[in-house]
């Protein structure tokens, strides 16, 4: 293939990322501020550049997926950030969950250099982007996202086009409230109804019968339960995106109480040491409160890993 793309970032989410678009062709050089990081796609036989303007100096396409609007002001407009290369015609996609006014600011001052952009954050685990199977939400021009979709099928699955500048942040930072409201409530209930001398497993299985039941909670309570808080997605990312939902709806009077309640729990949460483990051991702040760990018995154990 003929683009050639600039990688922004090899975190989490990044690394596979760009490795699929490594393994499908494109030419692709990568940036990360630790280069240690980077080394992985170079072994896949993608260029190593030394800061986002080398990497974007000859790219028809610039991805950047790093951890906050901070981080992508710093690579965007920052001292060596790509608008100092970055070519007329060109596509910047940001797959970073920032705040949709920086993405706005951004999508102009790229614009003042003839280049497009794109906010296109992403929901799906590691294991997804691995597999190229995400789903991105997108604002921007519709026409820039009919070009971009060939490299944007190499990442995902689903593209859900949302609208104008800044809408595509939108959609995910709702997503988000609603997931980070769904787990603080598991978590309550299920320390609840343990501490009531209820099995977790028994609740969960009431819980499934339900309409109370979600793909959330089928694909989290069984990592609970083993006490598993690998990061899929780090509780100190969803504070940041719980504060981000904050801002965005201040910003247009609409209230979301409930929201704010959850955001001071993850930030509990954090302010306890637990940031870097997955969003789900919001858990062990009320585990530790209660006195009681949601964990299944030794007898099904075995079920609810397989579950």
């Amino acid at each position: 293939m003929s683009q050639s793309i600039a990688f922004i970032g090899m975190g989490l989410m990044g690394q596979p990322m760009s490795l699929n678009l490594v393994n499908a062709g494109f030419r692709v050089t990568v940036f990360n501020r630790n280069r240690s990081k980077a080394e992985p796609l170079e072994r896949a036989g993608a260029k190593v550049a030394s800061s986002p303007a080398e990497a974007a100096r000859e790219a028809d396409v610039v991805i950047t997926v790093v951890s906050d609007s901070a981080a992508v002001e710093e690579v965007v407009s920052g001292k060596g950030g790509i608008l100092e290369t970055i070519r007329s015609g060109a596509v910047v996609i940001d797959s970073s969950t920032i705040s949709p006014v920086v993405s706005r600011r951004l999508a102009s001052r790229v614009a003042e250099k003839g280049a497009q952009w794109l906010d296109a954050p992403m929901t799906g685990s590691k294991h997804l982007a691995a597999k190229g199977e995400l789903t991105f939400m997108i604002g921007g021009e519709h026409d820039v996202l009919e070009r971009m979709m060939p490299i944007l099928k190499s990442l995902g699955k689903k593209h859900i086009y949302c609208g104008p500048h800044g809408t595509g942040l939108s959609a995910k930072l709702a997503q988000n409230a609603i997931q980070a409201t769904m787990v603080e409530i598991f978590s309550e209930a299920f320390v609840m109804a343990t501490k009531a001398g209820v099995r977790p497993e028994a609740l969960l299985d009431v819980i499934q019968s339900s309409l109370a039941r979600s793909g959330l909670i089928d694909f989290k309570a069984p990592l609970v339960f083993k006490g598993d808080f690998t990061p899929y997605f780090s509780l100190k990312l969803m504070h940041k995106d719980l504060g981000l939902a904050m801002e965005n709806a201040y910003a247009q009077n609409v209230p979301m109480p409930c929201t704010a309640t959850v955001k001071e729990i993850y930030g509990l949460a954090k302010a306890q040491g637990k940031g870097e483990l997955d969003y789900a051991a919001v858990i062990t702040v009320f585990e530790e409160v209660g006195g009681v760990r949601v964990r299944a018995s030794e007898a099904a154990k075995g079920k609810s890993g397989d579950s």
